[in-house]
């Protein structure tokens, strides 16, 4: 009987089935490892070539940027050589179009060895407006060029710098025969300060708010106050020549705006004033708008200069005092008028008073007062000739046949044409209807510094011989005498406050000769007791003198008359006492030599100049330059293309 037990060989038969299973499994696996083995491998040399090729590509970047460095820093060099060469040789600059400078040079690195495979061209020329009505700009254009072809071209503007920069500026501090004039008395001074020659401060001391320079030293430097320092052995700086000025007239008379005064070389000689006048013609509320600034011309006849300027006469006789007077009401609780002293005697006066609200006796009384008595009245002050409040002695029988347009008081509204002493000068028949409606008596008379106005203007009225000045500057001007000297006859103001910062308005007062506050009864205080005792008074609207703009007195100085005589202790000057009180100057002062202005014994004013920023950045129209050039503004050009003659015609307006 057969044994039901399995053989070994049964048994080994039954089982390969699930070892070829294993088997198969083992196999499998050994593949898995190879081919995982493999993907490791291609992914390591993967990596590797990546590396290779990302330092590779880091690498060509690196010099690439290397290069544009090198080739930035190459064009910056040339940039700074070609404005190197400018401030040098200011020569250098062409009238028109562009000039090379530099041709295909190496250039050296600060350590003195050079870039290898560099080379560099600059070029040089004016652009912008060309005329310097804005300022005067120009621009360095350099090309850095590598030896595959590669290139870097980068502009920069220059302007050139204004003279309006300065707070104050002296080619010489002395004057008058040699006399050394010191910085004393608390004087302060806000902007720059710059002159060729010594520096003196006194022992009463002065405070400087900003840089003070000089191309030679500082003479009582321990009596000084500098808040920012200064600096001694300074680079002259040179006044420029007249000849600089002289296309100035013809950009006047363009439009109409330059003007022949009678008077001769004597300050005390002034026959032609211009009066600005600031006035709300828009109907905004106050006298802020583009199109409300103008100016007037007055001319007195021969001999009439004092009624012009607005001198004090002196002595006790009340008929003498055309310009001075005091104010009244002609109808009752009405209001005031201006009636000056010399008609104060008269029967029409007289019974405007009574009119006004007084008894007959007042009345008589203020027909007869003296001149100290009329001079004391609040508000009492004195006008230059011409001006609308002195209607009642400028208007006569011949010129206004009817009583009632001469036996009245003065407005800012009674405006005389044609007068017993001069006239004013006529700027249009028919001006425009705007101005028409909002001035009526005076519309014919003003003159617009708008160009809107008058197309021609260019920003620059011009005299010959000696002008007064006075008033408010709504707009940017340049007035410029070329064969005379500016007599400031009252304040000169802007419409809208310098200390805001705007920068709406500024006024250029060049002169070839002087520039002259002048000693008249309106700036300085005056005795009203006419001789019998001293009782000084301030007879204008304030105590002090006013003068916003920026001054440049070529031949000789910005001075006071008669700064030797006067009062000495009339008045103060935050806290300082003196005689007129105190100059406040906002914009620049620029002169040949310094001009004087007071003294430590109290004649004359204590200074207090202040710096207009408004005047570096947007100087007057066609201001003189100190032939510097200083970075404006930076441009960096396209290389594909470049093309030098190109590029400067597009920069230069077409005439």
């Amino acid at each position: 009987m057969r044994s039901l037990r399995s053989s070994p060989t049964s048994r080994a038969r039954r089982r390969r089935p699930a070892q070829d299973h294993r088997l198969r499994r083992l196999s499998n696996r050994r593949g898995f490892a190879l081919a995982l083995a493999l993907m490791f491998t291609f992914a390591i040399g993967a990596l590797a070539t990546s590396a290779i090729i990302l330092n590779s590509n880091a690498s060509l970047m690196a010099k690439a940027v290397d290069r544009q460095r090198d080739l930035s820093y190459a064009a910056e060099e040339a940039l700074q050589i070609g404005k190197s060469q400018l401030n040098f040789d200011p020569a250098a600059l062409p009238d028109s179009g562009e000039t090379q400078i530099i041709t295909n040079a190496p250039v050296q690195e600060a350590d003195g060895t050079t870039l290898p495979n560099i080379r560099v061209n600059a070029w040089v020329g004016p652009t912008g407006s060309t005329t310097g009505q804005y300022g005067r700009f120009a621009s360095v254009v350099a090309q850095a060029v590598d030896n595959r072809g590669y290139g870097f071209v980068r502009r920069l503007e220059l302007a050139q710098e204004s003279f309006a920069k300065f707070a104050y500026y002296t080619n010489s501090e002395t004057c008058c025969g040699g006399a050394v004039i010191y910085f004393n008395n608390g004087d302060e001074l806000w902007g720059p300060v710059y002159s060729n020659d010594v520096i003196h401060i006194g022992s009463g001391g002065a405070k400087f708010h900003d840089n003070v320079s000089t191309a030679q030293t500082i003479s009582g430097i321990g009596y000084g106050t500098f808040l920012k320092g200064y600096t001694q052995h300074a680079a002259p700086i040179s006044l420029p020549s007249t000849a600089i000025l002289a296309s100035l007239p013809a950009y006047a008379a363009l439009a109409g705006y330059n003007f022949t005064s009678g008077s001769s070389t004597a300050i005390s000689n002034v026959l032609t004033r211009i009066e600005f006048v600031a006035t709300d013609v828009m109907g905004t509320g106050d006298s802020l708008a583009i199109q409300d600034g103008f100016f007037r011309v007055y001319t007195a006849s021969a001999g009439n200069s004092a009624w012009l300027r607005g001198n004090w006469p002196g002595g006790s006789t009340v008929t003498a005092y055309k310009n001075c007077g005091d104010w009244h009401a002609v109808t009752p609780g009405g209001s005031l008028q201006f009636f000056p002293a010399a008609i104060h005697p008269t029967s029409w006066f007289k019974a405007l008073m009574i009119a006004g609200g007084m008894t007959s006796t007042q009345a008589a009384a203020e027909s007869s007062a003296t001149v100290q008595s009329i001079m004391s009245h609040a508000g009492a002050r004195c006008y230059p000739g011409g001006d609308p409040h002195l209607v009642a002695v400028a208007r006569t029988s011949a010129l206004y046949p009817l009583a009632a347009d001469r036996q009245k008081g003065g407005t800012d509204t009674t405006f005389t044409p044609v007068d017993a002493y001069g006239s004013w000068t006529k700027y249009s028949d028919t001006p425009n209807a705007t101005v028409a409606a909002a001035r009526p008596n005076d519309a014919k008379y003003l003159f617009p510094l708008y160009r809107g106005y008058n197309t021609n203007t260019k920003g620059v009225i011009a005299f010959t011989g000696n002008t007064g000045v006075s008033g408010t500057v709504r707009g940017r001007v340049t007035l410029y005498d070329h064969s005379g000297s500016f007599v400031l006859l009252d304040d000169l103001r802007y419409a809208d406050d310098p200390a805001l910062g705007v920068c709406a308005d500024i006024l250029g007062l060049l002169s070839d000769d002087n520039i002259v506050v002048a000693d008249n009864a309106i700036n300085t205080p005056q005795d009203i007791n006419t001789g019998s005792g001293t009782l000084y008074k301030s007879l204008d609207d304030t105590q002090d003198m006013y003068v916003q703009a920026v001054i440049m007195a070529l031949n000789t100085s910005f001075t006071v008359e008669n700064y030797t005589t006067g009062p000495t202790n009339a008045l103060s000057c935050q806290g300082s006492i003196d005689g007129r009180g105190c100059l406040y100057v906002t914009g620049g002062i620029i002169q040949l030599d310094r001009g004087p202005v007071g003294l430590s014994s109290g004649q004359g004013y204590v200074k207090r100049y202040s710096y207009d920023r408004c005047a570096a950045l947007h100087p007057p129209p066609y201001f003189p330059t100190t032939g510097r050039f200083t970075d404006n503004r930076y441009f960096e050009l396209d290389p594909v293309g470049f093309n030098v003659l190109n590029l400067f015609r597009s920069l230069t307006p077409t005439p």
